[in-house]
C-alpha cells in the first residue's frame, strides 16, 4: 500500500513554542543569568558553570524564577509529587541520576537539559507539560512500572539515548524529536497524537508497541527499525532516504483513518490487515465484570454479548441478570460454559447441566463450549478432543447451535482441530489478526477493553458471520418457543 504525498512541514508550531519559552525565560527581570540564550537545538554542547546556580535540594519545593543543577544521584522517594514552575530551568549536569520513584510525581512546567553523562531515571511518573522544553544529551531511561508522558517538544540529540519502557503518552503538542537514538522497549505501550519526528542521522527502534491516533504524526528519516508493533490511525511518512527495517514477527497495520505516505524509491510497504475493524463489534462478560448498564453497553455501538452461565456444574451469579437485561437492551446474546472436564463422562454431565441453565432463556447467537483450563494441558490430545466432541453433541443434540473457545496455541498444540466438527471462537490480544490458522467465526482480540455501562475493564470481540441470521433460518436455539 503506497499513498505518494509530499507530507507538511509538520514541527513550525512546536518550533515557535520553544523559542516563545525560551524568549519568556530569557527576558524574566528577576531569573539568574548563566547565558545570554539557552539554544535547545544546539548539537555541540558545552557544560553549565555551576557556580552560578542552584544545588537542588527535593526536599524543598522549586522556586520560580531559578536555575537548579543536579550533578549526583539524587530520589524522588515514593508518594512524592515534584512541581518545576515555567519561571524555572534544571540542569542535570554530568554524573547526576535523578530518579523519579514509583508512585512519585514530576511535573515539568519551566525547561530542562540533561547533560552528557547525565541520566534521568523514570519508574514513576514524569509529565513534560505544554510550557515545556527538554533537550536531552545524556540518557532518558522509563522502567516497565514507569510513565512518561510529552505534552511538550522533547529533543534528544545526536548522542543521546532515549530507552522507554512502561507507557509512553506523546499528546496535545508534543514533539518528540529524534536526533539520537530512541528505542520504545519490548514491554512498552507508547501512544501518538502528537508528533515523532526522527531525524537525518537519527536510530528509532519500536520493540514494543506504538500506536498513533487520528492526529499522531511520525515522520521516518534515518534509521527506522520495526522490531514489535506499529498500529497506525494517523500520519507515518517514511522520507525517501529512509532506512527501514521490519522483523519477521513484527506488525505494521493500518485502520481506515491512517494515511501512510511512503517517499522512498522502488520501495513495497505491505500492511498486516487489521481485522479488528471490521465485523460485528462484540463483549463476553461473567460475575467478573459484576453489574453492567446494558443500555448504555447497547449505545455505546456493542451489538452482541457472550455471557457466561455456568462453570463446572454451578451457575455464574450474575448470569439471568445479564442475559435478561441484555435482550433488553436490544443486543444479541449468546452464551458460554467454562468447562472442567477430564474425561469424556464429566464432559457429558457439564454439558446437561449446561443445557438445563440456559433453556429458560433466548439465545441468539452461539451455545460455547469455554475449554482452556490448566488442569486440562496434561491431558492427551484424544482424550481433550472426545471432551470437546462428547460436549458439542450434547449441545446439538439439545438443538442447540454450538461453538468452541479457545486460544490460538491451545488449537494449534493441543488439539486436533481437523477431527472437530464445529465452529471456532478463538482468542488472540493485542494483535491485528489471530495467527491461528484455522478457519473462525469470531476473535477475542482483547481482554483489556473499556466499555460504558461496565466499570471494569472486558474482553473485545469481532463476528465475522452473522450467527443470528443463521441461527434463525437454520432453526436453532428453539427459538420459535419465544415468537
Amino acid at each position: 500500500m503506497k499513498i505518494f504525498k509530499k507530507a507538511a512541514a509538520l514541527f513550525v508550531a512546536a518550533a515557535i513554542s520553544i523559542t516563545t519559552a525560551l524568549s519568556a525565560f530569557a527576558q524574566a527581570s528577576d531569573s539568574p543569568k548563566t547565558e545570554n540564550t539557552i539554544d535547545f537545538f544546539a548539537e555541540q554542547y558545552t557544560p553549565v558553570d555551576k557556580s552560578k546556580l542552584v544545588k537542588w535540594d527535593p526536599s524543598v519545593k522549586p522556586a520560580d524564577n531559578t536555575i537548579y543543577y543536579i550533578d549526583s544521584e539524587v530520589k524522588v522517594p515514593k508518594d512524592t509529587v515534584i512541581s518545576v514552575p515555567q519561571t524555572t530551568m534544571f540542569y542535570l549536569c554530568e554524573g547526576a541520576n535523578l530518579q523519579i520513584y514509583a508512585d512519585a510525581k514530576f511535573y515539568l512546567y519551566g525547561n530542562m537539559i540533561i547533560e552528557p553523562r547525565a541520566r534521568l531515571t523514570v519508574s514513576g511518573m514524569v509529565n513534560f507539560k505544554e510550557t515545556s522544553s527538554v533537550a536531552n544529551y545524556g540518557t532518558l531511561v522509563s522502567t516497565s512500572s514507569g510513565t512518561v508522558k510529552f505534552s511538550s517538544n522533547f529533543i534528544n540529540h545526536q548522542k543521546a539515548s532515549a530507552i522507554l519502557s512502561g507507557t509512553i503518552n506523546i499528546f496535545l503538542r508534543g514533539h518528540l524529536q529524534n536526533r539520537g537514538t530512541v528505542t520504545f522497549a519490548p514491554n512498552s505501550e507508547a501512544f501518538l497524537t502528537g508528533i515523532i519526528t526522527n531525524n537525518e542521522n537519527a536510530r528509532l527502534f519500536v520493540k514494543g508497541k506504538l500506536s498513533t491516533t487520528l492526529s499522531g504524526n511520525a515522520t521516518m528519516n534515518g534509521t527506522f527499525s520495526l522490531l514489535g508493533e506499529y498500529v497506525n490511525s494517523g500520519t507515518l511518512t517514511l522520507e525517501k532516504d529512509v532506512k527501514f527495517y521490519r522483523g519477521a514477527s513484527s506488525v505494521l497495520s493500518a485502520s481506515k483513518s491512517s494515511r501512510i505516505i511512503d517517499n522512498r524509491q522502488d520501495a513495497s510497504l505491505e500492511l498486516d490487515e487489521d481485522l479488528r475493524n471490521k465485523g460485528i463489534k462484540g463483549i463476553d462478560v461473567s460475575s467478573w465484570q459484576e453489574i453492567i448498564n446494558w443500555r448504555k453497553v447497547k449505545n455505546a455501538g456493542i451489538k452482541f454479548a457472550m455471557i457466561r452461565s455456568s462453570f463446572s456444574t454451578k451457575v455464574d451469579k450474575t448470569f439471568e441478570y445479564n442475559i435478561v437485561e441484555a435482550a433488553k437492551a436490544g443486543i444479541d446474546v449468546g452464551v458460554y460454559h467454562y468447562c472442567y472436564a477430564l474425561n469424556a463422562e464429566e464432559a457429558r454431565e457439564e454439558a446437561k447441566h449446561f443445557i438445563k441453565t440456559i433453556s429458560p432463556y433466548k439465545i441468539t447467537y452461539p451455545v460455547v463450549l469455554d475449554f482452556e483450563d490448566n488442569s486440562q494441558v496434561k491431558l492427551d490430545k484424544e482424550v481433550k478432543n472426545e471432551i470437546a466432541q462428547v460436549f458439542i453433541e450434547e449441545v446439538r443434540k439439545a438443538g442447540y447451535y454450538p461453538m468452541i473457545y479457545s486460544y490460538t496455541n491451545w488449537y494449534e498444540n493441543y488439539m486436533d482441530m481437523k477431527a472437530l466438527d464445529c465452529e471456532v471462537w478463538v482468542a488472540h490480544w493485542n494483535v491485528p489478526k489471530p495467527s491461528y490458522k484455522g478457519t473462525y467465526g469470531m476473535w477475542q482480540y482483547s481482554s483489556e477493553g473499556k466499555v460504558s455501562g461496565i466499570d471494569v475493564v472486558v474482553d473485545l470481540n469481532v463476528c465475522f458471520k452473522d450467527y443470528a441470521k443463521i441461527i434463525r433460518e437454520g432453526g436453532y436455539n428453539h427459538l420459535d418457543k419465544f415468537d
